[in-house]
């Protein structure tokens, strides 16, 4: 029997972090390989359940993405051929690492934070949330930080244990004003509101890459055409407004268009609206990027011309070669360049002026590279993979938009967040003439609060006038909520600590496998990796009471803050990513560098069209505190990651259970059917009224009236009867065994068994339900 006290409550969360935050990052940073995802699982693969190469994106997957109203009605091509296709084609692009780069690139940029943001929401689904008693009273004095942070912790408690989601949907219908909604959601909202100003502030200000990404933002945002989207939302006829967006958007205006309009064969050539103004800004920057590769060329301390044509080549290397070179470079603990170079035995080795510029030589021709090979994905890729991709969705979610269209001003809202855009990027674009100060995280809260009454106005009118839209959300947020529900509902563990949750017995039992030494080993590193979580802890808490101060501050008159450092555990977790980046040394020999190193952080900040920085970063100091180093747990990752993949693997096998079996329809007075369905697979059934099965099979129905929808198939025992015949449909198993029969009481689900009478009782749906229109024949509600 296994030592259920093998860990303590610290312990086991400090484990759960370390394995969800490492197989995070490692399943982000492999979709850059084509063999991730060729064995990614479903529903990329269908057919591929076992020993898929990302379980916990999968879980992730099956548990929030799937049942998104609009988004869980796309068909299994939409996946299968667009989704996979294109991400094949970005992974078979080769696009270009941070390590060779000397930066911390864009992608990278974007990896590591998503890594930070979804671990948080893994670590919520595999353990769930912990239940504990509010403390202190109702009543939250929103100036008081303390306060903040207790509202927000009791705002989840009564979201996910209580029935706070249904009342926040009722008076959101009611009225568009927060000050109407109880005081916890008031005091929960201004720490929400705080928390997404850090996000943008740390993105667009302090992430030395964040310059990089303002000036994207806002040459996209000066060219989307805003004037002509409102003018088309105006339009009364839902059917002719969703046509002209689409016809707007993504039509191809090309000699195969004129052609097509007299009989001629319609070709996928040409690029729509939306791949016009993606070329349009890729192009500007390898246009910008060219001019400092041709002033490098000319410079008097550039490397001699073969030697730049060796330099040049390696951008367009495959990706076993620059792998090749890489290794090479990390094992003889020399510079890119110099392992380049070194392909050729008789180049001359180079000055410390003329290796700075060969550095910089390679980064610009993987920049350029890399803004070709996306246009040629994104915009000339035959077939089109992003506008049909693009298509399906716009098929998909056309009931939702109808709905939008019918219930809100979808003009208006356009141009409420055409005045936001405006705002984020005038706050976050830095002069290059005259850099001033840097914006602080105050400065993100107020542009929020300025701009959070119409997001407010958006939701009551689509609340109060869209019933279905209501409904819909309702019910996929309560479909999203429970996947946070502890199984086994405990307080808080004596000694303060949360644990693991639900996964804390796993944990225990993957520890007490390993011998006494190599647990005392586990022990140490735990304790140092609980330590290194509370002290992030008090700093994102001691940051967030500034901000918050700072933020309420009445007198305006006072001097502006130094930038302040963005509070939240997942942006420290962030930085701390981007800082631990491998990146080639700076000089021909020498050890590699790190994503923190100052002369990183410089070639990181300099954008597209400038040769230095504009604004000073103070390197590894961004993360915080910089006594606040993670130990070491390297010991933790390589004796415990692997058993935590399989238990990952076996959770995601049995998400994916729900949609194996075999589907037996009954069509009328005509004979059974048998259906045998891949798995994660809709259901297409074009006239299935009634529907019968095996004990631990599948159940679908659909209204014989809506022959083209398809919906997917459920667990016997998390389907509700919305109708019941008198009697009942049986089934009787290919293996012999008893019959089973439906029972003809509504809302539930029973099975007779010829050899001793056994009733099941149906649980409550996993997911919203559909409620099927049938005139006197059979029909289960629908959970999809």
């Amino acid at each position: 029997m296994e030592d259920e006290g093998c860990l303590s409550s610290d312990q086991a969360h400090a484990l759960f972090d370390v394995l969800t935050s490492h197989v995070t990052l490692t399943e982000i940073e492999n979709l850059k390989y084509s063999k991730t995802i060729a064995t990614f699982g479903p529903p990329l693969q269908p057919s591929r359940v076992d020993a898929a190469s990302t379980p916990l994106l999968r879980i992730l997957l099956q548990s929030f993405i799937n049942d998104l109203p609009g988004f869980r009605n796309v068909t299994s091509h939409f996946w299968t051929d667009s989704i996979y296709q294109l991400a094949t084609a970005l992974d078979d692009a080769n696009l270009s690492e941070s390590y060779d780069k000397g930066s911390v690139g864009i992608r990278r940029t974007l990896s590591t934070a998503s890594a930070s943001i979804i671990e948080s929401v893994a670590r919520g689904r595999l353990g769930g949330y912990p239940k504990q008693t509010p403390k202190g009273d109702s009543n939250y004095d929103k100036a008081n930080p303390d306060d903040i942070a207790r509202a927000w912790d009791d705002f989840l408690q009564r979201i996910i244990y209580g029935d706070l989601l249904n009342n926040m949907f009722v008076k959101a219908a009611e009225t568009d004003r927060l000050s109407d909604h109880e005081p916890v959601v008031q005091a929960a909202h201004q720490y929400a509101l705080t928390i997404f100003a850090a996000l943008l502030h740390h993105n667009l200000v302090v992430s030395p890459r964040g310059q990089s990404m303002v000036s994207l933002l806002n040459r996209l945002h000066r060219l989307a055409p805003y004037f002509l989207v409102k003018q088309t939302l105006k339009i009364g006829n839902a059917a002719s407004m969703l046509n002209g967006m689409t016809q707007l958007l993504l039509a191809k205006m090309n000699l195969s268009t004129l052609t097509s309009w007299f009989g001629g064969q319609p070709s996928d050539s040409g690029m729509n609206l939306l791949q016009q103004i993606i070329s349009q800004v890729l192009n500007a920057d390898t246009s910008e990027l060219r001019k400092r590769v041709k002033q490098i060329e000319q410079s008097q301390d550039a490397p001699n011309k073969s030697q730049l044509e060796l330099l040049r080549r390696y951008a367009s290397e495959s990706a076993e070669e620059q792998q090749r070179i890489r290794k090479e470079s990390e094992s003889r603990s020399v510079s890119i360049v110099t392992a380049i170079l070194g392909q050729d035995k008789g180049s001359p080795s180079l000055t410390e002026p003329s290796h700075k510029l060969a550095l910089d030589y390679v980064s610009l021709q993987l920049a350029v590279r890399d803004r070709e090979q996306l246009i040629e994905i994104l915009c000339l890729h035959q077939p089109d993979l992003v506008t049909t991709s693009i298509r399906e969705l716009v098929t998909v979610y056309d009931p939702i938009i109808r709905a939008l269209h019918k219930a809100v001003d979808l003009g208006s809202g356009v141009t409420d967040l055409q005045n936001f855009l405006d705002d984020v990027i005038s706050l976050s674009l830095i002069d290059k003439a005259k850099p001033a100060r840097l914006p602080t995280v105050q400065d993100f809260v107020r542009l929020l609060e300025k701009h959070q009454k119409s997001s407010h106005v958006f939701i009551h009118q689509a609340l109060k006038n869209g019933k279905e839209l209501s409904q819909w959300y309702h019910e996929y947020a309560s479909h999203a909520i429970e996947q946070y529900k502890q199984t086994q509902v405990k307080d808080k563990a004596a000694d303060g600590g949360t644990a693991a949750g639900d996964l804390t017995h796993c944990l225990n039992k993957l520890v007490s496998k390993l011998s006494k030494d190599q647990q005392q080993q586990i022990h140490r590193q735990l304790d140092h990796r609980a330590a290194f979580l509370d002290g992030l802890s008090q700093q994102s808490k001691a940051r967030m009471d500034r901000t918050i101060r700072a933020s309420l501050a009445s007198d305006k008159s006072d001097p502006e803050p130094e930038v302040e450092r963005s509070p939240g555990m997942f942006l420290l977790k962030w930085q701390y990513f981007i800082d631990r980046t491998p990146i080639t040394p700076g000089t021909g020999n020498g050890p590699p560098r790190t994503g923190s190193s100052d002369s990183v952080v410089d070639a990181t900040a300099v954008d597209v069209d400038v040769e230095k920085p504009l604004v000073t970063y103070q390197g590894s100091s961004n993360a915080g505190d910089s006594s606040l180093e993670p130990p070491d747990v390297s010991t933790v990752i390589r004796l415990l990651a692997p058993g935590f993949r399989e238990e990952l693997q076996t959770i995601a096998a049995e998400a994916k259970g729900k949609f194996e079996g075999i589907l037996e329809g009954c069509f009328g007075n005509s004979d059974d059917e048998s259906i045998t369905k891949n798995p994660d697979q809709p259901v297409l059934e074009s006239s299935l009224a009634n529907t019968s099965w095996e004990e631990g099979g599948l159940a679908v129905s659909k209204p014989t009236d809506k022959d083209e929808e398809m919906y997917r198939a459920v667990e016997v025992n998390e389907v509700d009867l919305d109708r019941v015949p008198k009697l009942g449909n049986s089934v009787w198993p290919d293996d012999g065994g008893p019959s089973k029969q439906l029972g003809c009481k509504p809302n539930e689900l029973t099975a007779e068994h010829s050899e001793g009478n056994k009733e099941f009782q149906a649980e409550k749906p996993i997911a919203p339900v559909l409620n099927l229109d049938l005139e006197d024949e059979f029909s289960a509600k629908l959970n999809f």
